[in-house]
């Protein structure tokens, strides 16, 4: 275990427990500090958060997370086609396929082109007069001083000329949902709902809910294996940034041996003094990620058929996702 926003393996409770209770020894405690140091895994160098499944992310520089929980308000909204509502119960969500809403998988062209910003807003004296429901505990609440407004605001820009095109909708209200689904039913052209349920987070995997039939999970790249797929490429003036791949927790650490991530898998990691997650698969990538979200204009490229055509052995995954075993603070 270690502070200071690094992460490292936990062999296992059980493990580290029994080092730790017969530390008194010497050569106890020097295995123990081995396979500490041996297996820091590096630190974390970015933090996001999706509000509405398929726009971009707000960075975050510290997020609160709860047992079994999501980061706060990841992937809570999502813009569902019509056809698909009778798939979809918001009293009893399950997890859908990504066919099913607009999102970078079925239009990803459309939504490189707009830059979303979200914020939580709670009251001053900390009541909260909507109700809202929260993943964990908000890591961007905002008090106002002024007229006490709370809610959950999306801002929607155009990212070409930076023109505001969507101001303070409240997503709490139905208002606010409804005028969401309003704006990208008339760019898209397919009629769609903003849907939203109490504890469910709309994310591109089934492992969490095949797992524990509960779709929140934190998804972790390893900037190695982003830098080690743009060197196989070997593209002119092409830049590969992690945040193309929409993680949660982007791990930064030089030493990493790129897709070493996927022995992870099966594992506990840990960040700090508690935050302890369970990685529990790769991360798939779909074509999605062949859009650079931070230069749209930039030419496509073939994620998923480089991974593999670079990395057969790993075929077109990169990344993992993972579930929160113990709650803490990273950041």
């Amino acid at each position: 275990r270690e502070e200071g926003g690094r992460i490292i393996h936990s062999i296992s409770v059980t493990t580290l427990d029994l080092i730790y209770e017969y530390g008194e020894d010497r050569r106890t405690m020097g295995l123990y500090h081995t396979l500490i140091h041996g297996l820091s895994l590096g630190k974390v160098s970015g933090l996001y958060r999706y509000a509405v499944k398929g726009l971009s992310a707000d960075t975050l520089e510290q997020v609160q997370l709860v047992e079994a929980g999501a980061f706060p308000d990841d992937r809570r909204f999502a813009l569902i086609k019509e056809p698909s509502t009778k798939s979809f119960d918001p009293q009893n969500p399950e997890w859908l396929h990504k066919e099913n809403f607009l999102c970078v998988f079925t239009d990803p062209h459309l939504l490189a082109r707009f830059r979303a910003s979200y914020s939580i807003r709670t009251c001053q004296d900390g009541t909260d007069p909507n109700q809202l429901t929260k993943y964990g505990t908000p890591c961007d609440t905002i008090t106002s001083e002024i007229d006490g407004t709370s809610g959950r605001f999306l801002t929607l820009f155009e990212r070409s000329t930076g023109e505001k095109v969507l101001d303070q909708l409240d997503m709490s209200r139905q208002e606010g949902q409804q005028a969401l689904a309003e704006f990208f039913s008339k760019q898209s052209g397919i009629p769609l709902v903003c849907v939203t349920a109490t504890n469910h987070q709309f994310g591109n995997t089934s492992s969490g809910w095949k797992q524990k039939e509960d779709t929140r999970t934190i998804h972790i790249v390893n900037e190695s294996t982003v830098k080690a797929l743009e060197s196989a490429i070997g593209k002119d003036n092409l830049i590969l940034n992690p945040t193309r791949f929409r993680p949660n927790v982007v791990v930064q650490n030089d030493k990493l041996r790129p897709f070493s991530e996927f022995d992870w898998i099966g594992k506990s990691i840990q960040c700090g003094p508690a935050l302890q997650l369970d990685v529990i698969s790769k991360a798939v990538r779909c074509q999605g990620v062949n859009i650079d979200p931070l230069d749209p204009q930039q030419s496509e490229v073939d994620i998923p058929g480089l991974l593999a055509k670079h990395f057969p052995e790993h075929g077109p995954y990169l990344g993992v996702y993972a579930v929160v075993k113990r709650g803490g603070q990273i950041s």
